[in-house]
Formats: C-alpha cells, sequence, structure tokens
C-alpha cells in the first residue's frame, strides 16, 4: 500500500512538472491583460515603487521576467507558472503534514482544475503572487505551531509572506482576518494570540501597511453587489466543485474547534471567502486575487471527500471523477476559446453602464475582450501617428489608464502614452492624438478641448477578433496644446 501512494506521488510530481511546461507553452498565446500592461508600463518608465492599481511586487516580477524572457507576452508571464507549481507544492506539502499523502494529492489535483487557478497559471497579475502566498503563509504558519519555539524561522517566514500580500494587494485585511482565526478557531491555540510570534507576523502587516500609506493618496471601499459575485464564483470554481466546496465546509464547521491545527484550512477559507464575496465583483479580467479562497476549500474538498463515510467507494470516485473533468474542461474553455464572451461578466473592463442596465447587461457584458484586440488597436493608432509624423512629434493621450498602458506597451515608443488623468504640462505647443474606446464619443472630453486649439475626427474603426468586435476606437486629432497657466 506504502509503494502504492509512493508511486501515485512519483506520478503527480511529474504530472506538475509537465503541466508547468504547458502553462509556459500557452503565455504567447493571450496578449497582456490590461492589469499586465500598467506592470509592464511602470517597469518601463521607472514606476516600480508605487501602488497605482496594484502593489510593487507585481511589476517586480514582471521586470525579472522580461531580463530572463524579453519585453513580449512570455517574458513579462514568465514566472506565472512556476508561482502555480510553488502553490501547488505549497498545498501539497501543508495537506500532507495535517492528513496524508493521499489526501495531499487530491488536493493538489483539486487546485490544479479549478478555472481561477489556471487563469492565474498564464497571466501576471496580483492573483498569480496571491495564489502563491497565501498557502505559503499557511504552511509557515504550521510548521510554527509544530515547533513551539517563540521567535522559529517560520514565524518571521509567514511575517514575510503577509508583508508580501500587501505589498501586491493592500491593504490584505482578509489575510490578516486569516491568520488570526487560524488561532481562534481551535480553542487549544488561542494562547498564541499572545505570543511573540504572532506579533513579530502583525507587525510585518504594520510595517507593509505603513508603507503603502506613505505612497498612495487614499482609497474608498468599492460597492458591494451580491448578484454578480455568486455568477463570478460558479465561474471560476465550475459549478459542481463550488456546490461541494459548500458542502465540505460545513461538515468541516462542525468538528472544526476539535481538529486544533487541522482547522488551519478551514480558518483561512472563512474570511477570505467572506471579504470576496463582497468586493470580488470588482476584481479586473483577468485579476482573480480574492478567489484565492478556493485553494483551502480545495484542501477541504479533498479531506472530506477521502474520509467521508456512509457513502460507497465507488461512488465516491465517481464524483471525484466527475467533478475533477468537468472543472478541467470549464478550465480550458476560460483559457483558449472566446467562447467566455458569452457568459456576461460585470467587472470593471465591461461597457459603462447605468444601475437600471446592470442586470440586463450581466448576461451580455465580454470579459474577454480585456485580453484581446490590444495589437490591432495599437496599429490602427500606429498608422494615424505616421500620417502626423510631418507636422512635428505629436503625442498620445488614451481616455483611461487602460487603455493608456495597452496602447505605450504595443505601440512601442519611448515616450509615455498619457491618460486623461496625467499632468500634460510639459507638452505646451504640441499636438496630441486622443483615442477612447467609447462608441458613444462625438468629441474629446471638455476638459481636454480647453486645453488645445482645435480638434477633429481622424479615425473611426471597430476593432474585430475571431469574428466578435471587443471595441471600438475613435481617434481625435487635438492641435496645440496650452498649458495652464498655474
Amino acid at each position: 500500500m506504502r509503494s502504492t501512494t509512493m508511486q501515485r506521488q512519483r506520478f503527480l510530481f511529474a504530472a506538475l512538472g509537465l503541466l508547468t511546461l504547458w502553462r509556459w507553452a500557452l503565455l504567447p498565446t493571450l496578449e497582456l491583460s490590461p492589469d499586465e500592461a500598467l506592470a509592464v508600463f511602470r517597469v518601463k518608465h521607472g514606476q516600480i515603487g508605487g501602488f497605482l492599481e496594484m502593489g510593487p511586487l507585481v511589476p517586480l516580477c514582471a521586470k525579472l521576467g522580461m531580463l530572463i524572457g524579453g519585453a513580449c507576452e512570455f517574458g513579462v508571464r514568465f514566472f506565472a507558472p512556476l508561482l502555480a507549481l510553488a502553490a501547488s507544492l505549497a498545498v501539497w506539502r501543508l495537506m500532507r503534514g495535517l492528513f496524508d499523502a493521499q489526501i495531499a494529492g487530491w488536493a493538489v489535483v483539486i487546485v490544479n482544475v479549478l478555472p481561477a487557478f489556471n487563469l492565474a497559471a498564464v497571466t501576471l497579475t496580483p492573483s498569480t503572487l496571491m495564489f502563491a502566498l497565501l498557502p505559503t503563509l499557511a504552511l509557515c504558519l504550521r510548521i510554527a505551531l509544530l515547533h513551539a519555539q517563540p521567535l522559529h524561522w517560520a514565524w518571521w517566514a509567514a511575517a514575510a509572506c503577509v508583508m508580501g500580500t500587501v505589498l501586491v494587494q493592500p491593504p490584505a485585511l482578509g489575510t490578516l482576518a486569516a491568520i488570526t482565526l487560524v488561532f481562534v478557531l481551535p480553542e487549544r491555540l488561542r494562547h498564541h494570540l499572545h505570543a511573540s510570534g504572532f506579533i513579530v507576523v502583525v507587525a510585518g502587516w504594520v510595517l507593509a501597511m505603513i508603507y503603502w500609506l506613505t505612497c498612495q493618496n487614499g482609497f474608498g471601499w468599492p460597492e458591494w453587489r451580491l448578484v454578480p459575485n455568486l455568477f463570478r464564483w460558479i465561474v471560476l470554481a465550475s459549478p459542481l466543485l463550488l456546490m461541494l466546496f459548500v458542502m465540505a465546509a460545513r461538515l468541516a464547521f462542525e468538528r472544526a474547534t476539535l481538529m486544533s491545527q487541522r482547522s488551519l484550512p478551514l480558518a483561512m477559507l472563512l474570511p477570505l471567502a467572506t471579504i470576496d464575496l463582497l468586493y470580488g465583483p470588482h476584481d479586473r479580467w483577468p485579476d482573480m486575487g480574492g478567489a484565492v479562497w478556493m485553494l483551502f476549500a480545495a484542501m477541504l474538498l479533498a479531506h472530506r471527500g477521502t474520509v467521508l463515510g456512509g457513502v460507497a467507494s465507488e461512488e465516491k470516485i465517481s464524483l471525484r471523477t466527475i467533478a475533477v473533468v468537468l472543472a478541467a474542461l470549464q478550465s480550458a474553455f476560460l483559457l483558449q476559446t472566446d467562447l467566455p464572451r458569452t457568459l456576461g461578466l460585470p467587472w470593471r473592463f465591461s461597457r459603462q453602464i447605468t444601475p437600471g442596465s446592470e442586470y440586463t447587461h450581466f448576461f451580455t457584458a465580454d470579459p474577454s475582450k480585456a485580453m484581446r484586440g490590444w495589437r490591432e488597436s495599437a496599429k490602427l493608432v500606429a498608422a494615424v501617428l505616421k500620417d502626423t509624423r510631418g507636422d512635428g512629434p505629436w503625442f498620445v493621450i488614451a481616455s483611461d489608464w487602460r487603455l493608456a498602458v495597452e496602447l505605450d506597451h504595443y505601440l512601442g515608443q519611448n515616450e509615455p502614452v498619457k491618460s486623461l488623468h496625467d499632468d500634460l504640462r510639459g507638452h505646451g505647443g504640441r499636438s496630441a492624438i486622443f483615442v477612447t474606446d467609447d462608441p458613444a464619443a462625438i468629441a474629446p472630453p471638455a476638459t481636454l478641448q480647453a486645453r488645445f486649439a482645435r480638434f477633429e475626427v481622424l479615425s473611426v474603426a471597430r476593432v474585430m477578433h475571431a469574428g466578435n468586435e471587443v471595441r471600438w476606437l475613435k481617434i481625435f486629432a487635438c492641435h496645440d496644446y496650452r498649458a495652464p497657466d498655474f
């Protein structure tokens, strides 16, 4: 029996290696999403240390990847499959320590068929790092608790992981709540709340928060919308796995306070899932950072699916096989086809809508447009810029930061593409190309018109991909920028 288990584990690790190679092969097949293009923009223009839309660890990873693989999709995402591999190994090591190798193997299998995890494994967004940091954090807490030393190295490693989550996706309140619940849920661990190890972890979070607060000018909590989030969970976890997650969490909660360290996956799951329920719909595609709770749900499901009594072994195997196959098919569906545009996920990349039309648009929004048609859009702008070369050095303004960073990357020019919120005072006397993807726009915004002597429409283009419209582009010429007097 032991020999059979070891053979299965060797097969599992070999499969993870092949899966990592397959994910590397997928990296160049999708254009950069706005978050990825933003990371490249910050690297290119020396803005790595800030917190514009994401923490500094994401552009830092992009920079290191581009040093290895070049300034292309493969280079930007080079570390994404490796981070997914690290997350899988952390899940395996944690579950083997808490339970056994068989349950650990099932946990890794479930994790690697999750659509959200597979999406994070082939893109470089905050979610990619969160999926690696959180299970590593849980593993460090497990090691620290095993050794029972006040300042064991695992406490410091856990503190580093906590700081990393803040430097990826501040303020990381779910991370701090999850760590606290690890020690609150089992009664025999509550004394750690006033021990030096826990204080080290909290101090790491506080230091990272201080750095964040010194780098940004304030933040606001996004609006709560429940119904779109439930649909988002179905898409990211697959319907059958999501139902099984709920069942496993309910069964685990009944015995959580009696399981000591074995309650760790449930303790990590509850606050992370709660935060994602409230604020997850505001994650842009393909950033699934809030969906990291699914890793811990997979751990619970692997445990309950293996030890659950009252169910015949054949039925358990059949149910596990069906759930895994369906989730794997859904992952492939999301990664390699244009069919996701029919799913209707109302996230920030979607076209602007009014509150009254939101639930109608819920079924027609286009998630895949975030990673489609950017090269074609840049080619259109480049053609317009080429026609204006004889009239002096023109610069480019985009209607929002997402369009700006995508054009900046795919145009490949040294001068950064500006957005409407950027400072333009150094461009006095120059003319600009203004680009918007708002199909209703008939002119540049009034604030922009006031700063230029005149404007004219240069081009209106419909950007297509695989026979489907992904965006409209309207390009305006704005002549003779007049810098403000102050």
